[in-house]
């Protein structure tokens, strides 16, 4: 009887002992990709650029297939390197990730922006939730910045810089 008591009792201990409760991953990671822009002497006419930047997740997030959840925790883009006209300004512009525009500018002085280390912020739930959707099923980032820019004094060139925060969930 006291044996049988024992196994009953390391039966319960064992089977109490289970975890059945699934254990839960998150990785953090940062993004930060420059786009450099040269434009031109215009003369008093704007001219047209467009530059694509793109960054591949799965060479930064170990293990992206088995992404349940992706939450982008911050998203935001600076200019920053101008060299050349420091009255250039950009007259229109967008921000375009993935096909989805994350922001339009217009009237932005290039350089005044770079000296003051202006960090523009894209906080809009909407923007934000589409692209956590967008990548959870594509592992490619592709970052677009097109628009029209007026720079008369002479040529300028210029670097913008778009940053994400992402937290992903195994």
């Amino acid at each position: 009887m006291k044996k049988l008591f024992t196994l009953v009792f390391a039966m319960i201990l064992i089977s109490s002992c289970e975890d059945t409760a699934s254990v839960e991953i998150t990785a953090s990671t940062s993004i930060n990709k420059s786009i450099t822009v040269e434009v031109p002497q215009t003369n008093g006419a704007a001219v047209a650029y467009d530059e694509t930047v793109t960054q591949d997740l799965t060479q930064i997030v170990s293990n992206f297939n088995d992404i349940t959840d992706i939450n982008i925790d911050a998203l935001s883009y600076q200019f920053k390197n101008v060299t050349g006209n420091t009255n250039a300004i950009i007259e229109s512009a967008t921000i375009v990730i993935n096909g989805n525009t994350i922001a339009t500018i217009s009237n932005v002085n290039i350089a005044l922006e770079a000296i003051n280390s202006t960090v523009f912020s894209i906080t809009n739930t909407n923007v934000l939730d589409q692209l956590e959707t967008l990548f959870l099923t594509n592992s490619s980032v592709n970052i677009q910045f097109l628009g029209m820019a007026i720079s008369d004094a002479s040529a300028v060139s210029f670097e913008i810089e778009v940053s994400m925060d992402l937290t992903a969930t195994l």
